[in-house]
């Protein structure tokens, strides 16, 4: 459900974490015809055109329930379109105890909707940190190599000398031999 507690908390844990565009294919997630249509929207996701902005990961939820109510999850259509698609899937059904025959399929299992939108996203603050670190080091590993060939040049060129030192002989000889 769009407006359900599910897709209220991935989109809640998906802002704190990392903000991003997320795309709802609402549909039945329990009862009659609700296999297929969960079935139809994985294999829709899966078949949009390359040249379309396609999902990144995909996140099959919904809450917790008895035996009976996440029966749509053990259908053969919605395991064989977990197990097609080509768009990593991560399943989120139920809580941590419930186990449905689309989590085996599955890239990942989550064991919980939260818990997926965790598994979905980095933290965006940690990344932010790791790319300044990792700009730092670029920058000090930089200025070493800088350093280095700069000690290297300075030490050619004090073997090599003064370059008018260097033509000076042959400077003179050319002169006594010009007279």
């Amino acid at each position: 459900s769009p407006t359900g507690a599910v897709i209220r908390d991935i989109l809640h844990r998906l802002r704190d974490r990392f903000p991003c565009h997320v795309i709802v294919w609402p549909v039945p997630v329990q009862g009659a015809g609700a296999a297929e249509k969960i079935a139809a929207a994985i294999a829709g996701f899966d078949a949009l055109p390359q040249d379309f902005p396609r999902p990144d990961v995909l996140i099959v939820a919904r809450g917790g329930g008895s035996l009976e109510d996440l029966m749509a999850f053990n259908e053969e259509s919605v395991v064989r379109a977990a197990a097609a698609c080509r768009i990593p899937l991560i399943s989120a059904v139920g809580h941590e105890t419930d186990t449905t025959l689309i989590d085996f399929v599955s890239d990942r299992r989550a064991p919980t909707p939260t818990a997926a939108a965790e598994m979905a996203v980095p933290v965006r603050l940690a990344l932010v940190a790791l790319l300044q670190d990792d700009g730092q080091r670029l920058v000090a590993a930089a200025a070493r190599g800088l350093a280095d060939r700069r000690q290297r040049l300075e030490s050619l060129c004090a073997r090599m000398g003064e370059p008018e030192r260097m033509f000076e002989a042959r400077i003179q000889r050319l002169d006594h031999l010009d007279h």
